[in-house]
């Protein structure tokens, strides 16, 4: 069965990175996208991988507003988690659209929970345990997982859906949990694909769909 295939970031030809274009596209070309969830002071969840402007300035410490102002960003570029839910179920119509939201800062799953009603085919992700836990908790019907970059394993919250492990160990961590669901990142040569496939992934996420889409027929 070809895995679920993901688009990192959303579709990098349509858009910047985590831009509301990027990932309404990538469930027009892939099955989804992986994008990153930060906050900002005035409790918005919006989508941006970077924690800090090239400044040195944390997103936390900003609104909105002032975010999108300093970092020269209009609402698609710099969009809110809220409009993403929202243009990629207009556009999908059920047919695709599955989002990987990673939480990459502590209280990025609590920011969300306004938006309980809207997520749709939503997965989450994290590299902190205790975002999955809150995930898990707050979002009982959502699947959620730990990230993982290194080995060894040291924990995993009791009840995570999948494991989303470096393409690099996945070998590895598929020995240590041979049952477990593992969603692969990143998938960006043959290389990797091989050891996706060797690990039976269930999701692989790249940056090139179009390669992906070669990879996994």
């Amino acid at each position: 069965m070809r895995p679920l295939l993901l688009a990192h970031r959303g579709h990098r030809a349509a858009g910047p990175e985590n831009s509301l274009r990027s990932v309404v596209a990538a469930c027009a070309v892939a099955d989804g996208a992986e994008v990153d969830v930060l906050v900002t002071a005035d409790g918005r969840p919006v989508l941006r991988h970077d924690e800090r402007l090239p400044s040195g300035v944390p997103v936390r410490s900003l609104s909105l507003a002032d975010l999108r102002r300093l970092a020269a960003a209009d609402a698609d570029d710099l969009p809110e988690v809220a409009a993403v839910l929202d243009a990629v179920a207009a556009h999908d119509r059920g047919r695709r659209g599955t989002l990987d939201l990673e939480l990459k800062v502590p209280g990025a799953a609590r920011a969300l929970l306004p938006l309980a009603a809207r997520l749709g085919r939503v997965v989450f992700t994290s590299f902190y345990a205790s975002e999955v836990q809150d995930a898990l908790a707050l979002f009982p019907e959502k699947p959620a997982g730990l990230l993982i970059s290194h080995l060894p394993v040291r924990f995993v919250p009791e009840g995570a859906a999948l494991l989303a492990v470096r393409q690099g160990i996945l070998a590895e961590v598929r020995a240590a949990f041979p049952q477990a669901p593992l969603w692969a990142w990143t998938v960006n040569d043959e290389g990797a694909a091989r050891r996706a496939r060797a690990a039976r992934c269930a999701a692989v996420i790249g940056d090139d769909v179009e390669a992906l889409a070669r990879w996994f027929p």
